[in-house]
């Protein structure tokens, strides 16, 4: 626990309403108004602020820009960190983090703990850029079936225009669909895929603290940030027991990147 902070019973702990699980099991995703408390979003805004500056991890590819081939020495757009509770630990006792853990557990209808990863993405003022149309699992393990989700928590006020969640309602009850990298580049982590109807979005915005829940085949979209303020956002998966497929699911794009790095002579520990 860190110092001077009271338990997390004493301070901020949820429940979902059985109308909140319907929702989230019928449309693939719910937002909710807090997660965290104002006081914690300003601590987070100072580790999460260093780590960026410091480009944390940049060394084993835990730092890189998302939106960019790996390696470029241009202007990054979208740069994420992997992992930043590896560095801080502390982290891990957040009350964020716990309330992702306890109501992960009650979307995914489980009674034991979840396994924990985590990742942040910044969009800068201006120019951020946006994620495109994706599945989480098109990035996910291919020889298993996932059971996971993923929480997105902004640490500033979001909107459409710096790049709130945008959701397909009901996309998670279909399959991983064909994804491609961004601008056809193998060397770009980011992934997107053109099958979708957009017009059926549905924005997400949020004040800081507040957070969404996704399936990890819900569809969803970030737009570019456009606005003169930061959009940081800290993203939590929490995923329970996985089944092992009897034949690995088709997803030739994650070997396209393999095969891409190994060319390009770039040896990351996550791949």
């Amino acid at each position: 626990m860190r110092k001077g902070v009271k338990p997390l019973e004493d301070i901020l702990s949820l429940d979902l309403t059985d109308e909140q699980k319907y929702f989230y099991r019928q449309k693939g995703f719910l937002s909710i108004p807090r997660i965290t408390t104002d006081e914690e979003i300003a601590w987070l805004k100072t580790i999460y602020d260093k780590l960026f500056v410091d480009r944390t991890g940049e060394e084993k590819g835990l730092f890189y820009d998302l939106a960019g081939p790996r390696g470029h020495d241009g202007r990054e757009e979208l740069p994420q960190v992997l992992g930043p509770d590896i560095s801080i630990p502390e982290l891990r006792e957040s009350i964020y983090y716990k309330n992702a853990k306890r109501l992960s557990r009650q979307l995914l209808a489980l009674n034991q703990e979840v396994h924990v990863g985590g990742h942040m993405i910044y969009k800068p003022a201006k120019y951020g850029a946006e994620t495109p149309w994706h599945q989480d699992e098109a990035y996910w393990n291919p020889e298993v079936f996932s059971n996971g989700l993923s929480i997105w928590m902004p640490l500033d006020s979001v909107t459409k225009a710096s790049g709130c969640m945008q959701f397909i309602p009901g996309s998670h009850k279909g399959d991983v669909k064909w994804h491609r990298h961004i601008n056809d580049n193998p060397l770009v982590h980011g992934l997107m895929t053109d099958d979708v109807d957009s017009s059926k979005a549905i924005a997400c915005p949020l004040q800081p603290g507040g957070a969404t829940f996704h399936h990890t085949r819900t569809l969803h979209y970030t737009a570019p940030n456009t606005t003169d303020n930061p959009r940081r956002a800290y993203i939590l998966v929490c995923s329970g027991p996985e089944k092992k497929r009897d034949k690995p699911a088709y997803r030739p794009w994650q070997e396209e990147e393999r095969q891409a790095m190994k060319a390009a002579k770039i040896d990351v520990e996550y791949l």
